[in-house]
């Protein structure tokens, strides 16, 4: 079997009205997913994660930068491909959305692999269950979002079963050192004291028994973090991702020594297992999360995973983009036995819900069912891809 073409898609859902983190807004949803054809008429489907890179940067990337590389190559052959993509352009790519183009490739080889060995990739990598509990990622902002609506919102999550959450903090005026004041954002901005009270309303719904996370998008500075210990002890906020920037590793293992109530975790923007190993020699966190689409596929990811596993750490790889790098974390998650649960992002997005013939299962709880068909266990909905394509 060679591999005899590499193409993207790009796809694209406008929002009428813009989320928004601590750090930045989003005005629509956005996949670029990479597909890699074989002469044996299989195909392998993936990823990139794109942080807010140029799409059509992207996928030139792919397209006029990588697929040379790998044309005519055996797919099956993929820590050789891996290796082949990253040296030739390792001056150039071992950071950034060559990573990503990298990432998503290597996604797509993986999914081919199942299905030539007629296995989930999960079961490739060493299944540990079938089953991987999701939590709620909401709790954003948005314009003239009351705390009523946020209550409604969680309401609608507590319905559905979830018993882990996560929301967002940090977009507060006041903040003059650090980057949301330089982001593109909306007109609008919380007090502290307002922020605070957000989190206190949702916790207030909660049981004892349920957890409540908060994700700062690094817009927090170190003093502010270590001056709310309380505040998070008192709200039993289970861990804070990314409180700071996320390459002060220093900041980290100060927050992760001197915090003694709440875990530290992160980051998502970082890249490749030597950076997750200064982090993690570093004692700078306690939940290792990857992002499987722009920190080197399956292939290095599992790698960081094993590392975060030898320093005794958990580890949840973060979830945040359509339906195609959902399956893959979901496949990645059931073989790693140090994942307590994953994102299941609960915005409004047809790319996540509405992209696959089948969407993946939960079941009363919010456990994601492992698709057990082979690869990623997912097929598009090329109608849906059709309408949401960018020509």
């Amino acid at each position: 079997m060679k591999i005899t073409d590499i193409r993207t898609i790009r796809l694209r859902y406008p929002y009428e009205k813009m989320i928004a983190d601590g750090l930045s807004c989003c005005s629509a949803r956005e996949a670029l997913l990479v597909i890699i054809e074989t002469d044996a008429g299989l195909s392998g489907l993936g990823e990139c994660a794109a942080f807010g890179a140029n799409m059509n940067a992207l996928s030139a990337i792919i397209e006029e930068q990588l697929k040379p590389l790998l044309t005519g190559e055996d797919p099956t052959m993929i820590e050789k491909l891996w290796l082949k993509m990253t040296w030739n352009n390792f001056a150039n790519g071992r950071r950034g959305i060559i990573k990503a183009a990298i990432s998503g490739i290597d996604i797509a080889l993986w999914d081919l692999l199942g299905k030539s060995a007629g296995l989930p990739v999960s079961r490739l990598l060493g299944a540990v269950t079938d089953k991987v509990e999701g939590y709620a990622s909401a709790g954003f902002y948005a314009e003239e979002k009351s705390l009523d609506d946020l209550k409604r919102e969680i309401e609608g999550y507590l319905n559905k079963g979830y018993s882990a959450f996560k929301m967002k903090v940090g977009r507060t005026d006041r903040n003059y050192r650090m980057p949301l004041r330089f982001m593109k954002q909306g007109s609008w901005l919380y007090t502290r004291e307002a922020d605070e009270k957000r989190v206190e309303t949702v916790r207030s719904m909660l049981d004892k028994d349920h957890i409540l996370m908060l994700d700062m998008n690094g817009t927090w500075n170190l003093e502010d973090v270590l001056d709310a210990e309380d505040f998070f002890t008192e709200n039993h906020i289970y861990m804070i991702e990314e409180p700071i920037r996320s390459d002060d590793i220093d900041g980290y293992a100060k927050l992760a020594s001197e915090l003694k109530h709440v875990r530290i975790a992160g980051v998502e923007s970082e890249q490749g297992l030597d950076r997750y190993r200064q982090f993690l020699e570093a004692s700078a966190l306690d939940v290792v999360q990857v992002n499987l689409g722009w920190s080197g596929g399956f292939t290095e990811c599992r790698k960081i995973a094993a590392l975060s596993q030898a320093y005794d750490r958990l580890f949840t790889p973060h979830t945040f983009f359509s339906a195609v790098l959902t399956a893959a974390n979901v496949q990645f998650a059931a073989s790693q036995y140090n994942v307590p649960f994953i994102e299941s992002e609960e915005n409004f997005n047809p790319l996540r819900t509405d992209l696959l013939k089948t969407p993946i299962a939960c079941d009363e709880h919010m456990n994601y069912l492992v698709p057990q068909e082979p690869g990623l266990g997912i097929e598009l909905n090329w109608d849906v891809a059709e309408r949401y394509a960018v020509k």
